[in-house]
């Protein structure tokens, strides 16, 4: 991040934190930073340009801030896809209009007392799987292998089912005989017939109650 120090020596004096920036980037990287602006005396606009070698890898995001005191202006930096490996030119920093201008330089790739290529040595070992998780993985495929497809708990519901179906079915086969008992001995042992009505309905009430009831629950009848 560089700093501009505005009329802290006198009117119009420009200073810089730094008098060259490098930033280093590889073909097809970006960058962002900001340049702060610090004022000392009466608001006034400052204006920030760079030179021709870097107008196409510098972007000034605000080129002519109003500074009253402190002020941060954003700047992105590019090298293209295609671009060349280092870029060096100017920023220039002018104030009063025109009254009074200076720059720094700034350098943009790879640095020129560096190497050309950077590269990141990779242990061929990170590429294995790691063995503690082959190992559980296979036992977990064995354990698979060895079970049987369906788990107890849908053994257990399937059995719960069954057995509730049968009660039911066997429930109504129950309540038919002792329908057709009951009106057997209405009419076999001289029962009142007031009496056997009133129990024939009932027993045709709860026949009928049992019979939709199957129709609902029973998924034959779905």
């Amino acid at each position: 991040m560089q700093v501009v120090h505005i009329n802290r020596l006198g009117i119009n004096s420009i200073e810089f934190d730094m008098e060259s920036m490098e930033i280093p980037l590889s073909p097809g990287e970006e960058q962002s930073f900001e340049i702060v602006i610090i004022n000392y005396s009466s608001p006034t606009h400052v204006h920030i340009s760079v030179g021709d070698t870097l107008k196409h890898n510098v972007t000034i995001l605000e080129d002519n801030p109003y500074v009253t005191h402190e002020d941060y202006v954003p700047v992105v930096v590019r090298i293209p896809f295609d671009g060349k490996k280092i870029y060096q030119g100017d920023v220039f920093v002018t104030v009063s209009h025109g009254a009074r201008k200076s720059s720094f330089s700034m350098v943009i790739g790879q640095s020129l007392t560096g190497k050309d290529t950077r590269c990141i040595q990779v242990d061929d070992s990170l590429s294995a799987p790691n063995e503690i998780y082959v190992k559980n993985k296979k036992s977990a495929g064995s354990w698979k292998e060895q079970l049987p497809g369906v788990s107890i708990g849908t053994l257990k519901n399937n059995y719960e089912y069954l057995i509730s179906k049968a009660t039911i079915f066997l429930s109504g086969i129950l309540l038919i005989v002792l329908f057709i008992f009951t009106i057997s001995s209405v009419f076999s042992n001289g029962i009142s017939p007031v009496l056997g009505f009133y129990l024939a309905v009932v027993l045709s009430i709860l026949f009928t109650a049992f019979c939709v009831y199957l129709i609902i629950k029973l998924p034959i009848f779905k």
